[in-house]
């Protein structure tokens, strides 16, 4: 039986935060074979790009131990590896240099490299007049074709455009299939995750707490995202506004057919369940449920007022669920935020800023099995597109006048 192309044993990392001991990484053990796509998720700051560079060799660890078998190919931001003051030419043979390739091996890619990338006839400029968007394209395309048994990645890929991100996403595929290339790659796609790895890790607070089919880790990570920002955060009134006549307790998510989820298929339908306690004996009969969605740059983007769509709610007990039903989530694959209030009387009872997380995951919403990008937006919508042959001919004097204000 082959071994492991790297082997992880009880590594962990350790910083000084504000004169105190911080573990970003703890007890980390795992083994990664040949030709696997190992697929890193986990919160922002769980411990994931620290993990890409300690086997990267950047960082060292504190304890433990991590063993690689062959050369390592690492993108963990645009640009890395690459000199600035060195043509996108002369970048190319210096990472390949890194990786202890002869120049005469580096030639023999040169072609395919500059043709994935794009970047053709700025590829003797200095890579510093490059734009992002150009630096991210050689950077993914020196990566994947310079002779490496192991590619890491961490979330460079959100820098290009779209047609770039899917082509690249295709290369890490046929470097598996073909090369049996073992790639680790970190993203907050859950999409991309879901269609790239043959297997997963999640992290929280620097150790593995989920591993094995892709499937069940991005489940117990969405799992994890839609529970409470902090343990005490819906249960603890502490601070938070309003009266406190009711109060919100919980959140779960169902889908239409009031069965539990861990995260809303992108373009179906889904309940968001709020439970609440009233500290008022009587009959509450003028009660407004807002609920806003955030998007992952903190902008609003649609928010569901109880007193739009039908008359004031009413509790008739001093505990409860208030249940907004969405027949179509028109939103992206993603992570969104979720603001609750509660009015009694028209006076604010309660209100949670960033209650809970709502995943979002990937779903054929157009039946083509493209996935729409962010930078178009966070939002789905119903469209087609077709073509009109052999309409009028503009007249000579339209003709006429576009030429003349050209």
């Amino acid at each position: 039986m082959s071994k492991p192309v790297i082997s992880i044993e009880k590594l962990g990392k350790q910083y000084k935060v504000g004169g105190k001991p911080f573990w970003a990484l703890r007890d980390i053990t795992l083994d990664v074979k040949r030709g696997e796509v190992l697929g890193i998720v986990g919160r922002n700051g769980a411990g994931k790009t620290t993990l890409l560079r300690i086997l990267s060799r950047i960082t060292d660890p504190t304890h433990g131990k991590a063993v690689i078998r062959g050369r390592v190919s690492t993108l963990l931001e645009t640009g890395t590896g690459f000199h600035p003051d060195l043509s996108g030419r002369e970048n190319i043979y210096l990472n390949g240099a890194i990786l202890g390739m002869r120049p005469q091996e580096v030639k023999r890619r040169m072609e395919e490299i500059v043709e994935f990338s794009g970047v053709g006839k700025f590829i003797d400029a200095a890579l510093k007049s490059y734009s992002s968007g150009m630096r991210s394209r050689l950077t993914f395309a020196v990566a994947a074709h310079l002779e490496t048994e192991v590619l890491m990645i961490d979330e460079v890929l959100a820098v290009g455009d779209i047609a770039f991100q899917e082509k690249c996403l295709a290369k890490i595929n046929d470097l598996t299939r073909e090369d049996h290339r073992t790639v680790l790659f970190v993203s907050h796609s859950m999409g991309a995750i879901q269609s790239l790895c043959s297997s997963a890790i999640l992290i929280e607070d620097g150790t593995i707490v989920a591993k094995g089919e892709t499937e069940h880790v991005v489940a117990k990570y969405n799992s994890l995202l839609l529970g409470p920002k902090g343990s005490t955060e819906m249960t603890n009134t502490a601070g938070r506004p309003g009266s406190g006549t009711v109060r919100l307790t919980g959140m779960q998510l169902e889908d239409l057919d009031g069965k539990p989820i861990t995260s809303v298929p992108a373009g179906s339908g889904a309940r968001l369940v709020f439970d609440y306690v009233s500290v008022l004996d009587q009959e509450v009969r003028d009660v407004i449920v807002t609920v806003v969605i955030v998007g992952s740059k903190g902008f609003r983007l649609f928010g569901m007022p109880s007193d739009i769509i039908r008359s004031k709610l009413t509790l008739s007990a001093k505990s409860g669920q208030f249940v907004c039903t969405l027949p179509q989530l028109p939103l992206l694959p993603g992570h969104y935020d979720i603001v609750a209030s509660v009015l009694v009387n028209r006076e604010l009872a309660d209100k949670i800023q960033n209650m809970c997380h709502l995943p979002v995951s990937h779903n054929d919403y157009y039946g083509t099995g493209r996935i729409q990008q962010g930078a178009m937006g966070d939002g789905l919508i119903d469209f087609s597109w077709d073509v009109r042959n052999g309409g009028p001919e503009p007249s000579s004097s339209s003709v006429a006048s576009r030429e003349s204000a050209v």
